[in-house]
């Protein structure tokens, strides 16, 4: 018989590693798991082509870290510590570094372990910089023009997802439960906002996103806050999901996957919990919708796209919540968060694949294989083209033909 605490760190790995050929969820009366194995892929009739344009290796692992485009550039980042810039367009290289080299020896002594990921949270791009965690604890901010270094602070623990950079402030989320706001121009800590976290967690924050005077945070325990931009002080801290069940695995309700903001609403998802759609002015919840979610939703054509945890796909009406369609011919194949390109939506699965869906009808349209180790860090829309970076450390363009 496997214990409750074997259960639930085991469980809890499965989620964050989002990957594999099977994962094995409990039932809650059985001592033993259940294995569950993913869908096979779907046939479909391929309307459009995704098409790759250019392909450039970064390093030799990458898991989950996301690139960035910017006025023309992609920049990414590996596991290993390599940043690269290249342009957009031709995919030429710009330049490429090593963080670690912008440590003395005695640094990275001290800093890193063998086991331990160089870079665990990026790409955060704007204000001519370029921000990533490192598995020291640490933001190493570069300059975009270059990648020579801009600064290095210390943060309160560990960053998974990318830091938001907008003018003068730079915002990280730790996995503690803390958002902290850094000064643009030398990496001063300026306010730091803290939420009490769960005992049991899935590994992963979500990304803060600064609009106007506002930055907006999600956390573990199923709360939403929207802070001062200046002071870090929370004007509303509302509950997004409500822990339900006795045990602490029952109780997860992380809101660890994307949010979107379009226009006055905010988007977002828990796992274990709810959709919401939330006034960002004055923090009301507009509608509310029983979902589970890891990764989060994206917007598009008015809809709202749940990337639900068990692969289903399913659109709901901006406005009002209503479902408009829902897809579960990838149950268990671990996809992203959906992105707009078009007239589509595009996500990945654990084995690489990256899908194209109509936002119309839900309908699948195009279907490409990107990184045979898989592409858990999804993909980044821009310029009507889409951008991956692949498991295995390779940074990919493609376009929707």
């Amino acid at each position: 018989m496997i214990s409750l605490t074997s259960r639930l760190t085991l469980l809890v790995l499965l989620l964050a590693a989002l990957g594999g050929c099977s994962w094995f969820p409990w039932s809650g009366d059985d001592d033993e798991p259940e294995e569950v194995k993913p869908n096979p892929l779907p046939g479909i009739q391929q309307e459009v082509d995704m098409e790759v344009i250019w392909s450039r290796k970064v390093d030799d692992r990458a898991v989950k870290l996301r690139p960035a485009v910017v006025d023309g550039r992609v920049f990414a980042a590996a596991a290993d510590g390599n940043v690269l810039a290249v342009a957009s367009d031709t995919g030429r290289v710009i330049w490429k570094k090593q963080i670690k080299d912008f440590y003395s020896r005695q640094e990275l002594a001290n800093a890193f372990t063998d086991d331990l990921d160089i870079i665990t949270g990026g790409v955060g791009a704007g204000s001519d910089l370029l921000v990533v965690g490192a598995g020291s604890g640490q933001l190493v901010a570069m300059n975009q023009s270059d990648g020579s270094l801009a600064w290095m602070t210390r943060t309160s623990s560990e960053v998974l997802s990318p830091p938001q950079i907008d003018g003068d402030l730079v915002v990280a989320q730790s996995i503690d439960g803390k958002v902290e706001g850094f000064d643009a121009v030398d990496g001063s800590s300026r306010w730091v906002y803290t939420m009490n976290i769960p005992a049991l967690t899935l590994r992963g924050t979500a990304t803060p996103i600064i609009v106007d005077e506002i930055v907006i945070a999600a956390f573990s325990s199923g709360r939403i806050a929207l802070l001062d931009r200046e002071r870090g002080l929370a004007g509303v801290d509302l509950r997004v999901a409500v822990a339900q069940g006795t045990s602490d695995l029952e109780r997860l309700v992380d809101i660890d996957g994307a949010m979107q903001l379009d226009g006055p609403r905010l988007y977002a998802a828990s796992f274990q919990g709810r959709i919401v759609a939330i006034d960002a002015g004055t923090g009301r919840i507009i509608w509310a919708e029983e979902a589970s979610s890891i990764n989060g939703v994206g917007t598009g054509f008015g809809n709202v796209y749940l990337a639900a945890a068990d692969s289903t796909v399913v659109a709901y009406n901006g406005q009002n919540g209503r479902e408009v369609w829902r897809v579960d011919a990838l149950l268990h194949r671990d996809i992203t968060a959906p992105v707009a390109i078009g007239s589509y939506i595009a996500f990945t699965d654990f084995e690489g694949y990256a899908h194209l869906m109509a936002q119309s009808d839900g309908r699948f349209v195009g279907r490409r294989k990107l990184d045979g180790k898989g592409v858990k860090s999804g993909l980044v829309s821009a310029n009507s083209r889409l951008y991956a970076m692949g498991d295995s450390g390779t940074l990919i363009a493609l376009e929707v033909r």
